[in-house]
């Protein structure tokens, strides 16, 4: 039985559920509302003929919805549940065409998409190689999520897309790496009376930072490495010289013999004055995926097809889950509803591009199943 028979059926519906995902305050750091929202989501599929496993890994849920029983289908959308606490509207409000809520683009949208073409697929007469992967702790790096699922799981597939929410509908195929670098200062505690008794450790490093600073391109909305200080640290007392400072610089490469990170850590430390260490850092590979793979051709394809325009592909500055896929040898594509300011109070996401979206995947579903039984049947 087909469901969403008209495209005002479809998008009311993509808005209500979007709108009930919202409603729950999903950080990483409550577990319990994570666990509600899991619970939410396999409710909204107890009519349909899926199969669904519930997987918990220190405290954070992952659900894997799949029209068969497999750990590798063709097609494996991927989302996440978990949400960043820089906003506190979990009452979505709706002005136009537009949605504001925490976590609306970034990517409870999406993950509505996701849900509600597994609940259209679950009921076709043919049913398609497809699966949906919710994890609930990608924000703060997809260790007991995403991870998990693959290295520990073994889930694999054919193709991927990330249904991460966008300024732009553009198939994204690469993607910067982070880098981030945890700076330490040492100087003497004193008082502020007296700053010729010692070096101040919070001076020292702001130094320090400006030059890390240029050595990267004067910041655009370009592919180029960037370099942003995300934490400081220092002292606490008005009248005390701080005899230590910490900083945080969240760098986000673009890959190469120039901007790898072995080249970066090296210009950074012949940087550093002799009080000033890198205490440590951690790093996510550049993502990359060749845009000649067939899949990505019949997803282009396929956008194209309902936009009646051509489709661009477009790059990300920010993070996903895409590194760890790529781990995997795993191909994918990232792709997902529009909207503004990711991680803010002033979250939006286009309402519209939730029918568009899910009207791009439902067709690229289709005609790969098409094409792989075109291509089996050619051996």
């Amino acid at each position: 039985m087909e469901i969403f028979k008209t495209k005002k059926a479809l998008r009311e519906h993509l808005i209500q559920l979007t709108k009930d995902l919202v409603r729950f305050p999903s950080h990483p750091d409550e577990p319990v509302k994570l666990m509600e929202l899991a619970d939410f989501i396999k409710a909204y599929f107890k009519e349909e003929k899926v199969i669904i496993k519930s997987y918990l890994s220190n405290g954070y849920p992952s659900l894997v919805i799949s029209l068969e029983e497999t750990r590798h289908p063709e097609i494996l959308l991927s989302g996440h549940i978990d949400v960043v606490s820089s906003s506190n509207r979990y009452s979505a409000l709706e002005e136009g065409n537009l949605m504001y809520g925490s976590g609306a683009l970034d990517m409870k949208g999406g993950v509505a998409v996701m849900m509600a073409l597994v609940k259209y697929f679950s009921r076709a007469s043919k049913l398609p190689s497809l699966a949906i992967m919710l994890t609930g702790d990608e924000e703060i790096g997809g260790r007991h999520g995403t991870r998990m699922l693959l290295e520990q799981e073994g889930y694999r597939a054919n193709f991927a897309i990330i249904n991460e929410g966008r300024r732009k509908y553009e198939i994204v195929t690469r993607e910067k790496g982070i880098l981030n670098v945890r700076l330490v200062s040492h100087g003497e505690f004193i008082h502020s009376a007296y700053p010729w008794m010692g070096d101040n450790a919070l001076e020292l490093l702001m130094e320090t930072l400006l030059k890390v600073k240029k050595i990267f391109p004067r910041p655009a909305d370009k592919w180029i490495s960037t370099a942003s200080v995300t934490v400081f640290e220092a002292g606490k007392e008005e009248n005390t010289i701080p005899g230590q400072a910490t900083a945080v610089v969240n760098i986000r490469l673009t890959g190469g013999k120039q901007w790898s990170k072995a080249v970066v850590l090296e210009k950074i430390a012949k940087l550093l004055p002799s009080k000033v260490e890198v205490a440590s850092s951690s790093y996510g590979e550049v993502f990359e995926v060749d845009e000649r793979n067939e899949y990505i051709k019949l997803l282009r394809k396929s956008a194209e097809e309902v936009l009646e325009k051509k489709m661009n592909y477009g790059e990300n500055h920010g993070s996903s889950d895409a590194k760890i896929f790529m781990e995997q040898g795993i191909p994918l594509a990232i792709l997902g509803p529009v909207g503004r300011y990711h991680h803010s109070p002033n979250e939006v996401l286009e309402m519209d591009s939730l029918v568009t979206h899910f009207e791009v995947l439902k067709r690229f579903i289709e005609s790969e199943d098409a094409y792989r039984h075109k291509t089996s049947s050619d051996h």
